[in-house]
């Protein structure tokens, strides 16, 4: 017998409901996974033993495909010892990027940030500094290549007289008396700097020596001023042309008028280029002033500044230093030093200026130690006594602005010259602080000691 027909028919059918029934299999899908971990900023830094790193570690996690991954979970590990993070793991924002704050362990020497995402991994790397080490190669005595170093470059700086202009011209009375005020400005290293000059009235031509105050402090200066210098020299008072330099990136001051001299701070450096500047700015200006030499008085920063001119300017005769630094490799120093590098600078002039140009370039391996050190030696005017002029010096015992340490290095020093009375002249006063006025008698032997260039 034949079978159904029927099963003819729907065998075939049967295959081509089989056939257009099945699904195609689902494609396989590949979730982004972290692949990659890149260290985006704060690896190779270096911060003192024990203190957090300056900049922050930023990492960023890549997927197989290089894509950015938002939302992943970081975890971040110190090495053994090696300190420790605000926290020990972050979330990727829409860029990919987490961020660790690092505070580094007390050993010295390479530290280890590990970083990880899923399978990725990546580390960090920092220095920790053993800061007494630096602090002993960074005070090494200075050497006399290093000396010299500093002398070819204070010989090649230009503090010559360019662009003069008057500002200001008017007469004032000086302790009661007429004179004539002069607000001048001229170029220094391609900046503008402001100063005043004051002539008594009535001077002949070439009969005053010029006398040049440096201010201490970070606040500028006032004409005003000159009105103490000149009370204390009396009778003398009439018998000089007063110079009065402001210091760059500060202010010159007169009533309600202000000029501020342009440029970055340069304390004790290239304060001394503004005060020579301005000193040849009077010799060409100022017929009264008598050619060829002068004489200088400074306080605290304006004592160090001074000092330093003493060292690089022939034409001072007569120095008269209160209470200033003279030694940047003295141990007081070296104390300031180690206080900034711990991020704890004292609130003394010019300790900001260093700190940020000097220390903290330094920890952070932006300035060779052999570039701090030279910035030490070109503040140091006891490196260079031998060519000072006549200095009368005055410090106190008790002084908390400048250690009594720097008058007695640059005393030391002078004795092993040889110099004394009366070309060196050192006083310390027991008990005398920083202030003028603490320092017994000592007005009165500065004023003796600058008759002197007028030949009483």
């Amino acid at each position: 017998m034949h079978p159904p027909r029927h099963h003819f028919v729907l065998a075939p059918l049967l295959a081509v409901a089989v056939l257009t029934t099945c699904d195609e299999p689902d494609p396989v899908v590949i979730e982004p996974a972290p692949t990659t971990i890149e260290v985006i900023a704060g690896d190779g830094q270096r911060a003192v033993q024990g203190l957090p790193l300056e900049d922050s570690v930023i990492v960023q996690v890549l997927d197989q495909a290089g894509r950015t991954l938002s939302g992943t979970e970081i975890s971040f590990t110190p090495g053994t010892g090696h300190g420790q993070v605000d926290s020990a793991s972050a979330t990727t924002g829409d860029d990919g990027r987490a961020t660790a704050f690092w505070t580094l362990g007390s050993d010295p020497g390479d530290q280890t940030l590990n970083v990880a995402a899923g399978e990725a991994i990546a580390s960090v790397v920092a220095v920790a500094l053993d800061l007494e080490a630096e602090l002993d190669t960074l005070f090494e005595p200075a050497t006399q290549a290093e000396i010299d170093a500093i002398s070819a470059d204070w010989a090649g700086r230009d503090v010559s007289v360019a662009g003069v202009q008057v500002e200001l011209s008017e007469e004032i009375l000086l302790v009661g008396a007429p004179a004539n005020l002069r607000i001048v400005s001229h170029v220094v290293t391609g900046h503008r700097h402001y100063g005043a000059i004051v002539v008594p009235a009535g001077a002949s031509e070439e009969s005053l020596h010029m006398l040049t105050f440096l201010h201490g402090g970070d606040g500028g200066v006032s004409v005003a001023d000159l009105q103490f210098v000149s009370l204390a020299l009396g009778e003398l008072r009439d018998s000089f042309v007063y110079v009065l330099p402001s210091f760059r990136s500060e202010p010159l001051r007169h009533d309600s008028l202000a000029w501020v001299s342009e440029g970055m701070s340069s304390h004790w450096d290239y304060d001394v280029d503004d005060a020579m500047a301005l000193v040849n700015v009077a010799f060409e200006t100022t017929p009264a002033a008598k050619p060829g030499v002068y004489s200088i008085i400074g306080g605290s920063r304006g004592a160090g500044v001074a000092l330093l001119a003493g060292a690089r300017d022939e034409r001072i005769e007569r120095l008269v230093a209160f209470f200033g630094p003279t030694d940047f490799f003295d141990e007081w120093l070296r104390e300031i030093v180690r206080e900034a590098a711990l991020r704890l600078p004292r609130r003394l002039p010019g300790v900001a200026h260093l700190d940020s140009t000097v220390v903290q370039p330094f920890i952070r391996g932006e300035v060779p130690r052999d570039e701090a050190r030279l910035e030490l030696v070109r503040r140091s005017s006891v490196l260079y006594a031998a060519g000072l002029p006549a200095v009368q010096l005055h410090h106190g015992t008790i002084d908390q602005t400048v250690s009594v340490s720097q008058a007695e290095s640059l005393i030391a020093v002078m004795e092993a010259l040889g110099r004394g009375p009366p070309d060196f002249e050192a006083y310390i006063y027991e008990g005398g602080g920083h202030d003028f006025l603490s320092l017994q008698e000592a007005i009165q032997r500065a004023v003796e000691f600058m008759s002197r260039s007028l030949g009483g």
